[in-house]
Parts: C-alpha cells; sequence; structure tokens
C-alpha cells in the first residue's frame, strides 16, 4: 500500500475510534455559547448582529471568522466533524511521541496496545464509570490541566486548538521543525491566551537546538515564531491596551476575582489533585531522561512554574489572567503519555503476543461502542431541557427590536470553588445544585433562539469598558428580578431605557405589572411583552 494512503487511512482510524470513545456534547454547550457568538452573528443566524455582547471587540477574532466561514459554506453540523479532526490531531501526536520513545522497539502491536490503553483513559465510558462509582471525574485529571484549564474538551472551542502545541512537540521531536514552529503559531493564532505556551515553547526548542550547536535553526526559529504570531500579538496588545488605567485595573480585578477566579487564583485551583497532576508532570519529565524531550519540557515546566510563582508572590490579576500554568493543559497529557509508554515498553516482550493484540482491540471496540451509547442516551453533557419550548416560541416568533432579559445572578464563585472538576456527566440535577459550577440556566439562549439578550453570567467580554457595562448589566439585572420590582410602575421605564422588549421569568414569577403582557407559557416558564 502506498504510504500517504496508509498513513491516511491510520490517521482516519485513529481519529473516528478516538472521536466516538471521547464523545463530544450536542451544539452548542458551555463555552460554546461565548466563542461562537461573533461567528454566527457575523455569518447572520437569527438576530444575533443585535446582540451586546455580540458587538463588543472580540477576543478570539480568527476563531470567530473561521465560525463564520464553516456555517456559510459548510453548514453547523461540520463542527462536530472539526471536533473529530483535532481529537484526531491530539491523538496522532501522542501516537508519535510513543513510537519516538519506543525507538527499536517499536512494533504494530505495541502500538495498538498504546491506542487501546490511551483511548480507554480518556474515554467517556472510563470517565462515567469512574464518577458512578467513585463519585469523581478522576480519569479527566490523566487528560487536562490544573486551574480546570484543558486543551481537549466534549465540544470544539478555541481552546481545543491547543492540541497543536502538542502535535508541535511531537514535530519537534522528529526533526520537523519548521512544521512544529507552524503548528505552534497556528494555536496562537486561533486563541490569543497560547502565546505565553507558544513563546515558551519557542525557547525550549532554540536552547535545545543551541546546545547542538545549530546557531542558524535556533535564529530561524525565533525569527519564524515571531513573524507568524506578530499580527495575533498586535492584535492582542491593542484589544488589551487599557481604556485607562483605573478602568483596566477594575476590569482585570473583576475578571480575575469576580467571573473566573477558579481558572486565575492558585490559593482557589491548588488542592491535592493540582499537586497530584504537577507530580504527574515531573514524574513524566524524569522518564525521559536523557531524550531530546526532557529538556522541552522541563524548560516549559519551569518557565510555567516561574511565573506562576511571581503572580503568587505579586497577587497581580493581570499576570492571573495570561495563566502561566495554562501549559499543564499541554504536559499533563504528554506526561499521561510518556508514562503509559514507560509501563508498555517495560513489557513489550509479553504484549509481543497475540493475545495482547486481541485484548487491545477488545477494548477499543468496548469503549467506543460505550462512548456511541453514552452519546444516544445522552448521559452526559446535559442542559436544561426544560428551556426547550422557550427556545423554539422565541425562535420562531423573534423580530427586529427584541432584547430578552433573563433571570440572571451574579454567583460568588471565589467562596464556592475550590480546585477544579469536570462536570460533564453529572446529572442534571446535582448539575443545577452545585455551587462550584457557573450556573448552566439560559446558558444557550441567545444561540438556540438566535435571538439577543441584555447580559448573561457565563458569557463575557474582555476588552475593559465592557467588563465593566458586563458588571454594571448583571447588577442591574438581578436587582430587577427581587420580589415585587418588576410590578412597580417605574420598572417598565427602566426596561424601555435599557431597550429591553421581553422579560422572561419562571413559573412562579409573580408579575402584575400593567406594562408587562403575558406572550408565552409554559409549565417552567413565562415571557412577558414590554408596552411599546
Amino acid at each position: 500500500m502506498n504510504p500517504t494512503l496508509r498513513t491516511a487511512l491510520s490517521f482516519a482510524f485513529m481519529s473516528l475510534v478516538f472521536g466516538v470513545a471521547y464523545t463530544q456534547a450536542p451544539l452548542y454547550y458551555s463555552n460554546q455559547n461565548q466563542y461562537f457568538l461573533h461567528g454566527l452573528a457575523d455569518a447572520g443566524v437569527g438576530r444575533l448582529r443585535d446582540d451586546w455582547l455580540a458587538n463588543t471587540a472580540d477576543p478570539t477574532p480568527v476563531f470567530s471568522g473561521f465560525v463564520a466561514i464553516v456555517v456559510r459554506t459548510l453548514g453547523e453540523h461540520a463542527f462536530y466533524g472539526i471536533h473529530v479532526l483535532l481529537l484526531g490531531i491530539y491523538a496522532a501526536s501522542l501516537m508519535a511521541i510513543f513510537v519516538r520513545l519506543a525507538g527499536d522497539r517499536d512494533s504494530a502491536r505495541l502500538r495498538l496496545v498504546f491506542f487501546a490503553v490511551f483511548v480507554a483513559i480518556h474515554s467517556a465510558l472510563a470517565r462515567w464509570v469512574s464518577y458512578r462509582l467513585l463519585g469523581w471525574d478522576y480519569p479527566w485529571y490523566f487528560q487536562a490541566g490544573v486551574a480546570g484549564q484543558y486543551a481537549l474538551g466534549g465540544m470544539l472551542q478555541p481552546s481545543m486548538f491547543g492540541v497543536l502545541l502538542i502535535a508541535s512537540v511531537a514535530a519537534h521531536l522528529w526533526d520537523r521543525t519548521t512544521l512544529a514552529v507552524c503548528l505552534m503559531a497556528g494555536a496562537a493564532i486561533m486563541h490569543s491566551t497560547y502565546l505565553l505556551g507558544a513563546g515558551m515553547l519557542t525557547i525550549a526548542y532554540v536552547i535545545d537546538r543551541c546546545q547542538v550547536r545549530s546557531w542558524k535553526q535556533a535564529a530561524a526559529i525565533s525569527a519564524g515564531s515571531l513573524l507568524l504570531v506578530l499580527p495575533t500579538l498586535i492584535d492582542a496588545l491593542i484589544f488589551f491596551m487599557p481604556t485607562s488605567p483605573e478602568m483596566f485595573a477594575e476590569s482585570q480585578r473583576i475578571l480575575a476575582r469576580v467571573r473566573i477566579p477558579h481558572h486565575c487564583l492558585p490559593r482557589l485551583w491548588l488542592d491535592g489533585v493540582a499537586a497530584a497532576q504537577i507530580a504527574w508532570i515531573l514524574l513524566g519529565i524524569l522518564l525521559t531522561c536523557g531524550s531530546k524531550l526532557c529538556p522541552i519540557l522541563a524548560a516549559v515546566f519551569g518557565f510555567s512554574a516561574l511565573l506562576t510563582t511571581a503572580q503568587v508572590l505579586t497577587d497581580s490579576d493581570t499576570l492571573a489572567l495570561l495563566f502561566p500554568w495554562r501549559t499543564s493543559a499541554i504536559l499533563v497529557p504528554i506526561a499521561t503519555t510518556i508514562i503509559l509508554s514507560r509501563a508498555i515498553l517495560a513489557g513489550h516482550a509479553r504484549l509481543q503476543r497475540p493475545i495482547a493484540a486481541w485484548s487491545a482491540a477488545a477494548l477499543l471496540t468496548l469503549v467506543a461502542i460505550g462512548g456511541a451509547a453514552l452519546m444516544r442516551n445522552r448521559v452526559g453533557y446535559r442542559n436544561n431541557d426544560a428551556e426547550l419550548p422557550l427556545y423554539d416560541f422565541v425562535r420562531t416568533n423573534r423580530s427586529q427590536g427584541d432584547v430578552f432579559l433573563l433571570p440572571m445572578k451574579m454567583p460568588n464563585l471565589a467562596a464556592s470553588t475550590r480546585g477544579s472538576l469536570s462536570s460533564d456527566f453529572k446529572p442534571l440535577a446535582e448539575r443545577s445544585k452545585d455551587a462550584r459550577i457557573v450556573p448552566i440556566d439560559f446558558q444557550r439562549f441567545r444561540l438556540a433562539a438566535g435571538a439577543p439578550i441584555h447580559v448573561d453570567f457565563k458569557s463575557i467580554p474582555y476588552k475593559d469598558v465592557d467588563v465593566l457595562e458586563w458588571r454594571r448589566r448583571m447588577e442591574w439585572n438581578e436587582g430587577i428580578y427581587k420580589e415585587g420590582v418588576l410590578n412597580k410602575e417605574e420598572t417598565v421605564a427602566e426596561l424601555a431605557r435599557e431597550g429591553i422588549t421581553h422579560v422572561v421569568v419562571t413559573r412562579n414569577h409573580d408579575v402584575r405589572s400593567p406594562g408587562l403582557e403575558l406572550v408565552y407559557e409554559d409549565p417552567n416558564y413565562k415571557i412577558f411583552l414590554r408596552s411599546r
């Protein structure tokens, strides 16, 4: 068989099996409700162009442009296929690291055994069983980083392009330097939060080339990396340029300490599990001593540790929002691959037997069937389906100028969140009550109904002036839903000043204002139209 065709078929097989076993959420889930908004608005979906958040500064413009192009040319269901493609890149990259570590002991059977165990560790079935038996999604911590940061996830989003950083490490390990630089830049271009990690990898690659006195290649890596990410770097600098020092400082405080403290504050995320993940990374680095991989991983880990220490010492909100610990989302899965590789290679003689291959095939079949069953039965990635009739009504009846007010509260995540957790396979009742999780109600209103809303807690802007406006809207929004406020005469005038045309309330919320007309009602929710 032609080598190129064999490679393509192998990649397709890995992507399909890993994708089915890993599973993915239905559109639109969790972070997709933020990161798809600008792109879907640009593509002309529904009335999203009129939404306030869709008209704020876009933190991921390249990804938004990508979303708009996909919707216009292929349709939204293509996002499922793109998700599987990125899963395949992740699996193939880590397989390439295994093959490199195996050296002359590499064989088709060992690859199959590695792939089977690798897929099982990542599988939705393992995560679901872990949660049911142990009350916690422990397999998640072998693929995710600390502070709730991760590259892989149950849905396509900008952070998932972090798999390109893993692919870059694999490419550099195989002396494909140009490809390594391009992949690294690709991750940063799709999501500017990877700029810092890409910079760390660039320095690591340069150090590696300098050690073998390959000065020209070291210079080429530096220049090439900078040239490729320069537009993204400039855009990020312009995007985050302070409107004023006071506004910038306050917006950084709001983001780091109110909206995403679980990602930003080490005192919240550095628990026993995070410490174990850090030890796991160090074990992985230790097991690569003497190989080309060791100094690269050690350099990235060292830079991250230094910047994390600096953040702890200075308590800087700006440094916290650069997420110097985000590289753990790359280091943990690489460490898992290294440790798994060493375990398999330690018993490579026994694993060359036919029974090992048959067992690996059976394991792959089990986790793939399990993943398919979990997706079919919608066991994971649950949203509040009681909202669906309301979305159907809004989608059918929306018109120009509509803006919906939703019942939103500002949770105190800094007080309720400790450590990082995965809630993908939590039953809906438990997810809804868990104070550590961003409230799931109405997260998908915009994209599911294709209609503008006033504000919500999940989806946020990042430009300082927009962050301050987001806080104002959230505080005002929360006040409107206090007992009796909607029945006050002046409230209708306030709604008009905010440009709100419709008010959504829960079924038991008593609304008797003459300025609000009931236009929709179901067993869970009601919608009132403001008098024009």
